[in-house]
């Protein structure tokens, strides 16, 4: 894959009254499923807006429900963005008043907040005197900014005094506040925590002061300190490698949203503005957690399969000469149009070219974050690759799960031993509450229980790299996962390795792990987890008298010696409230081993195509 110059192109929303781009628009065939979903939202959507009522507000404290406002977020957003395209597309028109369209436009800007249930003071009602800076609030100030910049001309055909509302909204909200130094969590330069929200806040506050200064309404203030905001992103926000330990799904909404603002700026002001290298590092973060087509390694909250959204990741793979970015955004782009703003990049988005296929390794290859601690291991098959991520770091990250040791498997394209991601957010997973989630807590992840104990949440609960050898005949990673456990589990250490075998002329590659622990007491009892996206296969058969085999779709799975109980289980994903998985069957099994008369348990767990 070859590397492509840096370019910076800088984005200018066009108006409604430049025919030119938008007849374009209207006629170019990439942009045909975006057209088709701004026609589909558009005749979908009510006469009248929706309204979040006081009750829909307070569900988030009552009945631990914050998807009803959330919705109007995100699903009522959308659909007053489409409104908003297919005005565009069409022109002004006056045999066409549009009036559903000014009625979204006014109630949005003039609802009583921008925020969200969920990041209320105690879940109450929203108070009008006190601006709340969150995801939503910020990136609502760039809508309407973006809005009043490409549609005044056929909203002033209406009302002389909505664009001046609009401005007014964004200032009172937003823009003030925020210049006059108002305390966001998510912006402490002085010693504090940076994650997604800061990259989308700062970015969306940065993009509405671009908007307005375009309008001849400068906001130099504002400006100022959410271009500081960015440079603390891209400091804290990654790790000191440029990780996400966010995952790849929440590196596309805060990375997306800062280059919501920064590809507003000139090239030479962004260059002035954004120290290079770590803008560039935190860039290249999804090539380096790259598994195959659109799946990636996940971690946290983060799903396993991301998209490259259209809005933000071709600019950025010119911005950066990234040619992993432009190749994604081309085989796997889609237009992200939940919003007016990022509606607007993805139809101005430059064409990003696929690069030709790599040939087929005949090597094993190996990838490694060293602040995630985490070994990708890939071995060639006849159809692809065999492919296994162990992951160490600690249980105090960016949308934390209690992981450590925890460890997915690929074959040939298909993820067989998953991570189950995140869950649709109820308000209390954000609280005490969070690890009651399986899918935060260890008990969903591929790692032990010791005696009943799960893994500990917090600083203390870390791994720690004992080797990792990526040009070994056998490549390894070894990790001392000891600290993962309270003191009470009476674990005095586990270590985990992960293996991978080359192929042979008798045997297929294979992925091993192989644990130790050695436990306080003599015949205490430690539970091996492991979950697939496929049934176990019967009959299980003894591998050389000690072990046990069992197939799972197109994987082996051995593990020796064999357990003292086995236990299976399947799931319905949605229980669960899972995001992913679409409707497929998740399975469990629990392989219980009892230590020895030293307190020693020692097991391998091999994986390799059936």
């Amino acid at each position: 894959m070859g590397t492509p110059n840096r370019q910076s192109i800088r984005f200018v929303p066009q108006s409604i009254t430049n025919r030119a781009f938008w007849d374009a628009a209207r006629s170019t065939p990439r942009h045909e499923k975006l057209r088709e979903e701004i026609e589909k939202r558009s005749a979908e959507a009510p006469l009248r807006p929706p309204v979040p009522t006081a009750s829909d507000y307070l569900a988030a404290r009552t009945r631990n429900a914050r998807d009803v406002v959330d919705n109007y977020w995100q699903r009522d957003r959308a659909t007053l963005t489409a409104l908003a395209l297919r005005r565009c597309l069409l022109g002004i028109d006056p045999k066409d008043p549009d009036e559903r369209l000014l009625d979204w436009i006014f109630s949005f800007v003039t609802h009583p907040t921008w925020t969200v249930s969920a990041h209320l003071p105690n879940h109450d009602l929203p108070q009008g005197d006190v601006p709340i800076l969150d995801l939503a609030s910020c990136e609502m100030a760039a809508i309407v900014a973006e809005l009043r910049e490409v549609l005044a001309p056929w909203i002033e055909t209406h009302s002389q005094t909505l664009c001046a509302t609009m401005l007014h909204e964004i200032d009172a909200r937003i823009l003030t506040p925020f210049a006059n130094g108002a305390e966001v969590w998510w912006y402490k330069p002085d010693g504090g925590y940076a994650s997604n929200w800061t990259g989308v806040c700062a970015g969306n506050i940065l993009a509405a002061c671009e908007s307005l200064a375009a309008q001849g309404q400068p906001r130099p203030k504002a400006k100022t300190r959410a271009l500081e905001a960015l440079r603390y992103f891209f400091r804290k926000g990654f790790t000191p490698a440029g990780e996400c330990d966010e995952g790849v799904m929440y590196w596309n909404y805060g990375m997306g949203m800062a280059c919501v603002g920064l590809m507003r700026l000139a090239p030479d002001e962004f260059e002035r503005e954004i120290e290079r290298a770590g803008f560039e590092a935190a860039a290249d973060y999804p090539r380096r957690a790259h598994l195959f087509g659109n799946t990636f390694f996940a971690g946290n909250d983060s799903g396993f399969t991301a998209n490259a959204p259209t809005q933000f990741v071709p600019w950025l793979g010119h911005a950066t000469g990234n040619a992993f970015l432009l190749d994604w955004a081309a085989r796997f782009g889609v237009p992200y149009a939940r919003d007016f703003t990022t509606a607007l990049r993805s139809v101005s988005a430059p064409e990003a070219e696929p690069s030709p296929p790599e040939p087929a390794s005949a090597k094993i290859r190996t990838q490694y974050l060293p602040d995630q601690q985490v070994a990708i291991l890939r071995a060639p098959t006849k159809r692809g690759e065999l492919i296994c991520a162990l992951s160490g770091g600690n249980n105090d990250e960016r949308h934390n799960h209690n992981d450590l040791g925890h460890f997915i498997v690929a074959l040939d394209g298909q993820i067989v031993i998953p991570d189950l991601g995140a869950p649709h957010y109820k308000t209390d997973f954000f609280g005490a509450k969070r690890y009651t989630y399986l899918t935060a807590s260890s008990r969903g992840h591929n790692v032990f229980l010791v005696g009943e104990h799960e893994q500990r949440p917090g600083k203390e609960s870390v791994s720690k790299v004992l080797s990792w050898q990526p040009d070994a005949e056998i490549p390894r990673l070894v990790l001392d996962l000891t600290a993962a456990y309270p003191p009470e589990a009476g674990l005095l250490n586990w270590t985990r390795t992960l293996e991978c075998w080359p192929a042979t002329e008798a045997a297929p590659p294979k992925m091993v792990l192989i644990d130790v622990c050695r436990l306080k007491e003599a015949h205490a009892k430690v539970t091996h987890v492991l979950w697939s996206l496929e049934d176990f296969r019967e009959p299980d058969e003894k591998v050389e008298g000690t072990g046990f085999r069992m197939r799972l779709g197109p994987l082996n799975c051995e593990i020796s010696p064999a357990p003292s109980a086995m236990g299976r289980s399947s799931f319905d994903p949605a229980e669960f409230l899972m995001r992913d998985f679409n409707g497929r069957t998740l399975h469990r099994i629990e392989a219980a081993y009892r230590a020895d008369e030293e307190g020693l348990v020692k097991l391998e767990t091999r994986f390799f195509p059936a």
